[in-house]
């Protein structure tokens, strides 16, 4: 898989940086391009601005979640309701699920960054194919790509959560896409002197 294969490149480069702050629900100012730019030289991945909807508010969904977690509030606080306004009350259930399976049993930090953070991370990349994947009916590629977060039994035990929300999506006209590999090399290279740490919540 060229997806796991990138991002374990990239933590044995970088270390992985805690740069959530606890209860703080509201967007923050734009910091310096130096700092907001959550980009490492080894990580050629699109800004989330460019991506479809559908992955556009996954992103925005993982994110949020793992605010809402380690601020230790409501998903739904966090979230202002936003899915039961888009009538996505059971993708809401099965985010929670499946993030809940991957925090309890991941098997090294995951790269989910902070919901103003302008690009996709590898994980987050992962997670969108393992779904658009499960919205075709590959649930053996999307359970090999969540095994690379987490041991094979959680992998499985997170699968219904993952089609759950592959299927609530899809009855919503939401179609998740691939992001394809090195997506953002183009971006990257235009914007190389602004490069800095990631930041990853974990």
């Amino acid at each position: 898989m060229a997806r796991g294969a990138r991002s374990r490149k990239a933590s044995d480069k970088h270390p992985p940086v805690n740069d959530n702050i606890p209860g703080d629900n509201q967007p923050q100012p734009s910091p310096q391009p130096s700092d907001d730019d959550c980009r490492s030289e080894l990580m050629a991945m699109p800004d989330v601005g460019t991506l479809d909807f559908t992955a556009q508010f996954t992103v925005w969904a993982l994110r949020s979640w793992v605010q809402a977690f380690k601020a230790k509030q409501s998903f739904e606080d966090v979230t202002h309701h936003t899915f039961a306004r888009f009538n996505l009350s059971r993708s809401a259930l099965a985010i929670d699920g499946l993030m809940t399976v991957i925090a309890a049993s991941a098997a090294r930090s995951i790269d989910i960054r902070c919901v103003p953070c302008r690009l996709l991370s590898p994980d987050e990349a992962l997670l969108i194919d393992a779904m658009a994947a499960a919205q075709n009916g590959g649930f053996f590629v999307a359970t090999v790509a969540l095994r690379q977060l987490m041991p094979g039994t959680a992998a499985r035990a997170a699968l219904p959560h993952l089609v759950d929300l592959a299927r609530d999506f899809g009855d919503a006209g939401m179609v998740a896409q691939p992001i394809p590999p090195y997506a953002g090399t183009t971006a990257q290279a235009a914007n190389a002197t602004s490069a800095s740490a990631p930041r990853v919540l974990h």
